[in-house]
């Protein structure tokens, strides 16, 4: 399955059984969208935690010199 990180867009085997059309489909939708695709093996979409996007910059940024 392919999902949208950002909203709810998603594609799997049921919408389209040919994995190189889903993989098109998903990158036309970040072409059209700017948005994150997540390709996953499960039948739901990952869940992301309800944090402020700050949060997870602030994790992936290097610490000041001094902290």
């Amino acid at each position: 399955m392919k999902y949208c990180l950002t909203c709810d867009w998603h594609t799997s085997e049921t919408d389209e059984p040919s994995s190189s059309a889903r993989s098109r489909r998903a990158i036309e939708h970040y072409v059209e969208t700017g948005h994150t695709i997540d390709s996953s093996d499960g039948v739901v979409p990952p869940q992301l935690p309800d944090l402020p996007d700050e949060v997870f910059v602030r994790d992936l940024l290097p610490s000041p010199s001094g902290d």
